[in-house]
């Protein structure tokens, strides 16, 4: 992999001004991301920081207890892991895990510490891009706390459309259930309901989305918002 030609297939290394990306470029690696690899652990030291350039980081908080544990947002091209590092800890209470595989960039927490005591502006860019993972996860607490199955399936499905090549999603009832959190019996129901409409068909390995415009209507209002943030802030989504 060339990172000449690949750093910017990431959209915040493409947002930041020119000394930055020289400099934090310098210092990347390619990697493979793999299913269910575990890029961060709860409250374990940060020891890289990811770039996704394909594929699906799943961000997932996880109860003082440990026996309860949700899915809170997503990381694909258009953002990155080790928000911490960028805050000034060195450990995150949630877990990322890949949930779709493809390939990334990963830069040493080490070296991501040095390069923001030596460019402000790149803290800035990549404090703007921790603002709209914010917004994210409001956005989820809030679909989890006031949306129905249908419509939260309906957000899940448009988040991850954003972040996919093509509208063709492999994406298996399991994958579904552990982002909504609910069994799959219900993620099946509420996948013919949007069949049914024509908005989405199912095959036997995949989604395939056929009507982006009224999934977004069936989201009743539970999509956008960050994605729109993030249009403004640090560059184009499909919402923005």
């Amino acid at each position: 992999m060339s990172l000449a030609n690949n750093w910017d297939g990431n959209q915040v290394l493409a947002s930041l001004a020119r000394d930055d990306a020289v400099r934090v470029t310098q210092c990347l690696s390619p990697v493979r991301l793999e299913l269910r690899q575990r890029l961060e652990a709860a409250h374990r030291p940060i020891t890289k920081v990811y770039f996704p350039l394909r594929g699906i980081v799943s961000v997932v908080t996880v109860s003082s207890n440990r026996r309860h544990e949700s899915e809170i947002g997503l990381i694909g091209y258009e953002g990155m892991t080790g928000s911490a590092i960028v805050l000034g800890a060195r450990t995150s209470p949630s877990n990322a895990f890949v949930r779709m595989e493809g390939d990334g960039l990963c830069l040493g927490a080490g070296d991501l510490i040095r390069l923001l005591d030596e460019s402000l502006s790149l803290r800035c860019a990549l404090l703007r891009y921790i603002h709209v993972f914010a917004v994210q996860t409001a956005q989820t607490a809030l679909a989890n706390a006031r949306g129905n199955i249908t419509n939260r399936l309906a957000r899940c499905l448009l988040m991850v459309h954003d972040r996919a090549a093509d509208d063709e999603l492999r994406l298996t009832h399991e994958f579904l259930s552990v982002m909504l959190g609910v069994r799959r019996a219900g993620v099946t129901t509420a996948l013919h309901d949007l069949a049914s409409r024509g908005l989405i068909s199912i095959t036997r390995k995949s989604i395939v989305i056929k009507n982006r415009t009224g999934l977004e209507l069936t989201s009743d209002g539970l999509y956008g918002m960050a994605e729109r943030e993030f249009g403004a802030l640090v560059g184009s989504t499909r919402a923005s």
